[in-house]
């Protein structure tokens, strides 16, 4: 409890040491945001948890569950509503202490929009369950709203070629990417912290990006969803089910986060005049390609298979670290570490090689680890089976 208020007042002082340093206000308010959405998200996870258990509504263990006890699915739950609450009232404040220098409104209000009704049906989905064509219909409606709010990608930035987009391609193609960035999120979210820790690591990348590239707007968003997601995270991971402590985002949780970072990386995208370099380019794709290059991975590999895209199986990259003999923790620790090195070396190679060969050496990349991957999964459960066959042989005797 002490950490807890230790970390409040810590933001709550860089606030106001912030509007003194700065005359624009914005770097007082990402703290002050950050603050807002911590507070708000720590006494919204205790609770959530109570409610739960007393209701029954947890997630029971099964065979594709890496968890050993009831858990609680219903954690993304406050994510939407403490996200809106904390952008609108820094906003509100930041238009009082700094009036010329605010985002434009409507556009605001429709992105919040969008945001609400990605969580009402994500909401849905937790709690009784909804069908895909359900769920992509509303991430449709989603994705158009943000368009709507004026955000879409117009230049690709040189990426096999293609730099300025007519609305007529980059809409669509916007509307495509942002329903692909919410499944690619809420499918790899599979073990204690792996997607929370995803999107904590985008949501860094991306706020210090849009504060330095003057997108202010963007910057309050991601450091209120780091403010949000990081008491999560630690009830989440640190959290001991055997206690009642421990709290999965589920799918509205893994739904919101998605649109939120793809409106982030939407917005980064945008060409509104002054271009940015490809290595800023770089810098906003490279953080998504762990959860994108998983689920172009799972989504083939189904399809060869002849299964369904959507069902539910242990072809995550996730699943295949625990046959490999990972346990949980190495094996979201392992991919954790992977997105932040494939992070670091885009952006020291984004000045000597072009966009589109960045992303051809990640996606190579990807394939060798993928490969490795998949040897350590056979060798491990051929040594499990050979040590099945010799305890049989020593029953017998």
């Amino acid at each position: 409890m002490k950490k807890f208020y230790i970390v409040i007042i810590a933001a709550l002082a860089a606030a106001v040491a912030a509007g003194f340093l700065e005359e624009t206000g914005w770097l007082s308010a990402l703290c002050f945001a950050f603050a807002i959405a911590f507070t708000m998200m720590h006494y919204a996870v205790r609770s959530i948890l109570a409610v739960s258990y007393r209701k029954k509504l947890y997630d029971l263990p099964g065979k594709r569950r890496v968890h050993q006890t009831p858990t609680p699915r219903l954690g993304g739950l406050a994510f939407a509503p403490i996200l809106c609450c904390s952008v609108i009232l820094t906003l509100s404040l930041h238009v009082l202490i700094a009036p010329g220098h605010h985002p434009p409104i409507a556009n605001c209000m429709t992105w919040i929009c969008a945001l609400i009704f990605i969580h009402m049906t994500g909401t849905i989905d937790d709690l009784i369950g909804v069908r895909y064509a359900v769920k992509f219909s509303a991430q449709i409606i989603a994705s158009l709203l943000v368009v709507y709010a004026g955000f879409w990608i117009n230049d690709l930035y040189g990426l096999f070629g293609i730099h300025a987009l007519p609305a007529a391609v980059g809409i669509p193609l916007t509307v495509l990417f942002l329903i692909f960035i919410v499944n690619a999120l809420n499918l790899i979210d599979g073990m204690d912290g792996l997607a929370a820790g995803l999107c904590i690591l985008t949501l860094g990348v991306y706020g210090v990006r849009c504060f330095v590239a003057g997108q202010y707007f963007f910057a309050v968003i991601a450091l209120a969803a780091l403010g949000v997601l990081i008491p999560f995270f630690y009830t989440n991971v640190w959290g001991m089910g055997s206690r009642r402590r421990k709290l999965f985002m589920g799918d509205t949780g893994s739904q919101t986060l998605g649109l939120v970072i793809g409106v982030l990386a939407v917005g980064q995208l945008m060409n509104a005049g002054t271009a940015p370099l490809e290595q800023n380019f770089i810098l906003v794709l490279s953080p998504l390609l762990v959860p994108a290059f998983d689920v172009m991975h799972v989504v083939v590999f189904r399809l060869i298979r002849g299964r369904h895209p959507f069902l539910p199986d242990m072809t995550h990259i996730h699943h295949r670290l625990l046959r490999g003999g990972y346990n949980a923790r190495q094996a979201v620790i392992s991919i954790l570490c992977l997105a932040a090195v494939l992070v670091s070396v885009n952006l020291l190679l984004a000045p000597y090689l072009n966009v589109t060969l960045i992303l051809l050496l990640d996606a190579l990349l990807w394939c060798v680890l993928n490969g490795v991957v998949w040897q350590l999964a056979r060798q491990h459960e051929a040594g499990g089976s050979r040590k099945q066959i010799r305890s049989n042989d020593l029953e017998i005797v």
